[in-house]
């Protein structure tokens, strides 16, 4: 799988477990499907944002773990 931004990677896992809860299926399954769907919006154009305030505090976050 290509890597994707950290934003693309969060929204993957919250549809992930938002549906494996719905659907009660297992989350890496949905994982899979919900990253290849956001691989073909990417290559159609569409962009999957966050305010600047929000990413600036994930990215710090994450280099400190």
């Amino acid at each position: 799988m290509a890597r994707t931004g950290i934003v693309t990677a969060a929204a993957i896992d919250v549809l992930a477990a938002a549906l494996s809860t719905e659907l009660r299926l297992e989350q890496d399954e949905l994982r899979r499907i919900a990253a290849r769907q956001a691989a073909e919006l990417s290559r159609a154009g569409f962009r999957v944002t966050v305010p600047v305030e929000a990413l600036s505090t994930t990215r710090r976050r994450t280099r400190s773990a």
